[in-house]
């Protein structure tokens, strides 16, 4: 999965692309993009939680990229656009958010992860082994952090983040949840100072020529004609 400052920049990254007012509520388009994460400070949260938010239940990182896991995942998307890309209550722009969200991680999953899989495979370390996710995710977080501070945009992100009206994501995550993970990552990524230390297995600049595909990708797959129901 990408880091969550990852996607806030994506984010960022297709309302510059998509022409102008596609997207009315940006607040709310970067809240939806934080959505399926805020999953993480449910109480008593377990690893099912997320995977219910991110519309993979029952199915595994390691085989997420098989054929038939695929399929089920992209029906589970279009079943989830087509609920709610009619929404007559101002928040389309969120929902918008939480389904960029899910395609940019299964884009991660399907690129970065799996590059980071045969790097760690030289190394006799398999995906169940603890340091394998002690590793990806050292160099998610420091790619995130590299990118607060790096990237052009971070302050437009954070005015954003901090003038969006807060609403839940019906079915999956509460308002308080929406709430408290959005005060995180303001918190996390512009009010406390943290080292800037460069990642190890997945670069800097791997990040960035991540984040373009994903930009493209994702405009292309959710415009008229695209592999699922349009959203733009």
């Amino acid at each position: 999965m990408a880091g969550l400052f990852t996607h806030m920049v994506i984010a960022r990254e297709i309302i510059k692309v998509l022409p102008e007012e596609t997207i009315k509520d940006q607040g709310l388009f970067y809240l939806g993009n934080l959505a399926p994460d805020a999953i993480h400070v449910r109480e008593g949260y377990i690893r099912a939680f997320k995977k219910h938010t991110h519309l993979r239940d029952d199915i595994s990182d390691p085989e997420f990229a098989q054929e038939d896991n695929l399929e089920l995942f992209h029906k589970r998307v279009a079943d989830f656009i087509i609920q709610n890309r009619e929404r007559k209550d101002g928040l389309l722009d969120l929902y918008r958010g939480y389904v960029v969200h899910l395609l940019a991680d299964e884009l991660f999953n399907c690129t970065i992860r799996k590059e980071f899989c045969v790097i760690m495979e030289e190394q006799g370390i398999g995906q169940m082994n603890t340091t394998f996710f002690e590793r990806i995710i050292t160099d998610m977080n420091r790619n995130d952090f590299l990118l607060a501070d790096r990237y052009e945009g971070r302050d437009e992100i954070r005015y954003q983040l901090e003038q969006a009206p807060i609403h839940p994501i019906t079915d999956y995550l509460s308002e308080h949840e929406m709430r408290v993970s959005r005060d995180w990552i303001i918190n996390r990524h512009f009010v406390e100072k943290t080292e800037v230390i460069l990642p190890v297995y997945i670069s800097y600049e791997r990040t960035m020529a991540y984040i373009h595909m994903a930009v493209d990708n994702i405009i292309t797959r959710l415009s008229e004609g695209g592999s699922l129901p349009s959203m733009f």
